[in-house]
């Protein structure tokens, strides 16, 4: 049987399907049950989570995880629960709650923010919280979840197979890749579909390396941080647009932020030192400082080039702080 959640809340009818669904889609057993003094349910939200966390003080053996979204109130914020039970709170700044047990606070959201369909929802703080969420239903379920593996196979098939098509197969119906030094990516399944077929996969040098410096795995995200090389023997449509080959080496350190939902990859983010891109291909000369910079003392842009790659390998490749002029004169102690 699949791990059973219930949900509740003081909606009498129905309540977020998106928030349904994202249960679903990550193997849960969901019901949503209209708040009506019935407190044993595993995620509650709003009067009905209040509720719930009084009646949670008391054990109550068939219950493993208490989430309530933005109570209403909360039992003494010296509470304790039964051992046996994992809680956890999400709460608007402005509630001005500040509990010992578990407890997150979410700054310039009103309650409400986590639920798609409220006009308050606010979607960093609902991801952030979502995140949260997911990972104490796991813990209490004792449910381990395979990302790397997920995550692998998306890169294989990008990277060696060169498939687009199936590449878009290892993700939800409407994901996003956005590539944030040149905004470059694209958004829903039509425009991310072009942008891999079309520019990203058929237009990386031959030389390209990819060298994985280190991996994080969390509750729904893989974080690598990378570093990429390669001769700049033709165009590379997401790291350097429209730019024309300049045949220059190119080596930097870059991470990749990778989401992922009910198996698939929701979304990534990648970032990069673009700068340090642009001074290893002649765009950016270091040297070239504006004459209003210069009279203010200023002798060179603080960027680099390989250097910055180099040191994510080898921290002792270079030395630190060259660019801060007091340093060889600052009192050490």
């Amino acid at each position: 049987m699949p791990p059973r959640v219930h949900i509740t809340s003081d909606d009498p009818e129905e309540f977020d399907e998106t928030v349904i669904q994202h249960l679903k889609d990550e193997g849960f057993d969901v019901t949503y049950l209209p708040y009506k003094g019935d407190p044993k349910h595993i995620t509650a939200y709003g009067q009905a989570a209040a509720i719930c966390l009084d009646v949670a003080i008391k054990p109550m053996p068939h219950l493993c995880t208490l989430v309530a979204y933005y109570p209403t109130k909360i039992p003494s914020p010296k509470t304790k629960f039964p051992p046996h039970l994992n809680v956890q709170v999400h709460l608007a700044a402005d509630q001005g709650f500040a509990p010992a047990f578990n407890s997150y606070i979410y700054q310039d959201v009103q309650p409400g923010f986590a639920e798609h369909d409220l006009d308050e929802y606010d979607k960093v703080a609902a991801s952030l919280a979502w995140t949260r969420t997911l990972g104490a239903l796991r813990k209490g379920f004792k449910v381990d979840v395979n990302l790397e593996e997920v995550w692998e196979k998306h890169v294989a098939l990008e990277f060696m197979a060169k498939d687009a098509e199936a590449t878009m197969r290892t993700m939800v119906d409407e994901p996003y890749v956005n590539h944030i030094p040149t905004l470059t990516g694209g958004i829903g399944y039509k425009d991310l579909f072009r942008f891999y077929r079309d520019f990203f996969i058929p237009n990386n040098p031959p030389t390209m390396k990819i060298k994985l410096v280190s991996r994080t795995s969390g509750i729904d995200r893989v974080v690598d941080e990378m570093v990429i090389s390669f001769r700049h023997t033709q165009q590379v449509p997401w790291m350097l647009p429209d730019v024309p080959p300049t045949n220059k080496e190119v080596s930097v350190a870059l991470v990749s932020v990778v989401c992922i939902r009910g198996g698939k990859l929701y979304h990534e983010h990648i970032y990069w030192d673009q700068a340090s891109v642009l001074v290893q291909i002649g765009l950016l000369d270091p040297k070239l400082v504006p004459n209003n910079m210069k009279q203010k003392g200023l002798k060179r842009l603080p960027v680099y080039g390989a250097e910055t790659a180099q040191k994510v390998l080898d921290e002792e490749s270079h030395p630190s702080n060259e660019l801060l002029s007091s340093w060889g004169t600052a009192n050490r102690s």
